[in-house]
């Protein structure tokens, strides 16, 4: 049998320092896991660095409310399930800033539609107030009596427009319901029909944080559900800037959530397990979720017969025999109003800071407090270096946003924009920045 003989020539020098040249700025990282597994990211340079976080996070200023957003995992699975929302509305009197903050778990459909239908509900509301024209003593009372009914209404409306899906309420008549019609009414999603589409948006998740301000900017209202978190910051009479958190956080790390929880279900030990609701879920309030809301027989027709990739039946099912005595989860908003008085005869600078849990998980053992004075810092900091109005001013949220996830470390920052990881590295982390002054 005859060799056939192939004749390699050598690579040429030029052609050597190319191929060294494709791959000087890579290297390889465990990811802080310690074990043997490794992952290549690319190193960047200035300008270059900034400009990839920069287009990963798609910053946006509106008047003086700036916003970013990351989940640089480009895994379409591991999409991004955080939303915000900033509009300035035209209401009787002047126009009102609205900002929120929206974390999204299960699936996208729940965030999706609460993103978008939250703001125009509010709005609508507060409109009709106003043009009664309430006297400003009773104005704090009203604004905060409207956040908590829209939050509370378009959670009912999501679980309403979820029951209406089938023919009876009563548990024993649903589970004398044909399989193959349980089926059809769940994934009908044509001609009209909605089943799915009200299924998702019932049983997915979001938490949110919205806040308000008035014309005058002497008032600040703060709604929040779930575990999203808001801070304030001011500069004290030394100029030095001061952050307080100004909500309370509804997840497992709240005691008095965890307690609260527990005193509704006084006989069921598991009603929280691991710091989780039922064992499943971190925030302790959310809005959707109706399968923790309601009895158990919507869990189990849901998790059996619906079609849908974002659950899994095996993950889902071990959890049902723990409903027993519902709702275990609520979307009871904590509503704060907070009066942006003077001290003295020019205002105090202020800002305010609305951000995803993704942002406090990046700052792993700091207490919120110590959160709070961090970011402040941070974001007063760039504020006081480019106090500009308007052309060439600082994006507050993007500066916070790279802070976080490293700062001047640019081998560190290179490292969280471009591994090349399957999963995510990192939850999404949104961050909302408004000059109250």
């Amino acid at each position: 049998m005859d060799l056939q003989v192939i004749d390699l020539t050598p690579a040429s020098e030029s052609q050597q320092q190319r191929t060294l040249d494709e791959v000087k700025d890579f290297a390889t990282t465990d990811m802080d896991r310690g074990g043997p597994e490794r992952w290549t990211y690319r190193m960047l340079q200035e300008p270059a660095l900034t400009e990839e976080l920069m287009r990963l996070s798609a910053p946006q200023t509106l008047g003086g409310v700036d916003a970013a957003s990351l989940q640089p995992c480009r895994t379409w699975h591991y999409r991004s399930q955080d939303r915000y929302s900033v509009e300035e509305w035209s209401l009787p009197g002047g126009t009102w800033t609205y900002a929120a903050v929206f974390d999204g778990h299960m699936n996208y459909d729940t965030v999706e539609h609460i993103s978008a239908a939250l703001g125009p509900y509010v709005k609508d509301s507060l409109a009709a107030a106003l043009r009664s024209r309430p006297s400003p003593p009773a104005l704090p009372a009203i604004v905060s009596g409207i956040l908590k009914h829209a939050l509370a209404y378009i959670d009912s409306a999501l679980v309403s427009d979820f029951l209406a899906i089938f023919p009876s309420t009563d548990p024993e008549e649903l589970r004398r319901l044909d399989p193959f019609r349980i089926r059809q009414l769940l994934n009908e999603s044509s001609g009209g029909k909605s089943g799915y589409r009200n299924t998702a948006k019932a049983f997915g998740g979001t938490t949110a944080l919205l806040t308000l301000v008035d014309p005058s900017r002497s008032h600040l209202w703060v709604a929040n559900v779930g575990d999203c978190v808001a801070v304030l910051g001011q500069k004290d009479s030394a100029g030095n800037w001061r952050g307080t958190v100004i909500n309370s956080i509804h997840n497992g790390s709240n005691p008095g959530e965890l307690e609260r929880i527990r005193s509704e279900h006084p006989e069921e030990a598991d009603c929280t397990w691991n710091d989780r609701v039922l064992g499943f879920l971190a925030p302790t309030r959310a809005i959707g979720d109706a399968w923790l809301k309601l009895p158990a027989i919507y869990a189990e027709l849901v998790f059996k017969h619906l079609d849908a990739d974002w659950f899994s039946a095996e993950v889902m099912e071990p959890h049902i025999p723990r409903i027993r005595t519902p709702p275990y989860l609520s979307s009871t908003p904590d509503v704060y109003h907070i009066q942006l008085q003077k001290e003295g005869p020019v205002a105090s600078p202020r800002l305010l800071i609305l951000c995803s849990d993704g942002l406090s998980d990046l700052y792993d053992g700091y207490s919120f407090d110590e959160m709070a004075e961090e970011w402040t810092q941070v974001v007063g900091k760039e504020l006081d270096s480019k106090p500009g109005p308007k052309a060439g001013r600082a994006n507050l949220a993007l500066a916070l946003l790279r802070e976080a996830i490293g700062g001047a470390d640019t081998q560190l920052v290179s490292r969280n924009l471009t591994v090349e990881m399957e999963e995510r590295w990192m939850d999404d982390t949104t961050i909302v920045v408004q000059r109250l002054s």
